[in-house]
């Protein structure tokens, strides 16, 4: 079982592959299933689902096939049962301006993609310099700080979670100290829905 980030770039027809898909339509036209999706907002497709239109859209994927290389940008393993059910979660985070984040872990793992802006952001015992269309991997385990390096930074995040946080914030602060301190985002949730694998 993996989660896989994908540049979808659709130009008339396409249907998706096997997996639950969270897309995000960063430009462009889209129907999905004939329902319209606008621009900087986000939909859950399942398998086989028909996509119409003139765009360029972002798959965030959970599935236990192999993913489509060419269109691959990051994919990781998760330590999950395929069988069981999960909570994918797709959210825009938007920093303030100069904001800069407590030190904190999630209740999940996920992948994160830099809209626009630009990020440093302090995973573990390292520090990358994230910029737009850029991606990374948080596994949730690890405190991490995202300090901001130019005004309008923001990221799409997807994450897979235990079905008992349907709804629940995932937010760990690393310490009481770092509790305190203001968060410098804000959040605007395109999907949180329990889905399940079809598995052979």
């Amino acid at each position: 079982m993996r989660l896989a980030l994908h540049d979808l770039a659709v130009a008339g027809t396409a249907t998706l592959p096997a997996g639950v898909h969270g897309l995000y339509l960063r430009r462009g036209a889209l129907l999905v299933d004939g329902v319209p999706l606008a621009e900087d907002n986000a939909v859950l497709a399942p398998a086989g689902a028909r996509l119409q239109g003139e765009a360029e859209a972002w798959r965030f994927t959970v599935a236990t096939a192999p993913e489509d290389r060419a269109t691959l940008i990051l994919s990781h393993a998760l330590p999950r049962d395929p069988t069981q059910p999960f909570v994918l979660r797709l959210d825009r985070v938007d920093f303030s301006e100069n904001g800069v984040t407590p030190k904190h872990g999630h209740a999940g793992p996920g992948i994160r993609r830099l809209v626009s802006g630009l990020l440093l952001a302090e995973l573990g015992e390292e520090a990358r310099r994230i910029l737009p269309g850029q991606a990374w991997h948080e596994t949730g385990a690890e405190p991490v700080v995202g300090r901001v390096l130019a005004p309008g930074t923001a990221f799409i995040r997807a994450m897979v979670l235990d079905a008992a946080l349907l709804g629940q914030p995932t937010f760990r602060a690393w310490t009481s100290e770092e509790a305190a301190k203001p968060r410098g985002v804000g959040y605007r949730l395109f999907l949180d829905r329990i889905c399940q694998l079809e598995t052979a």
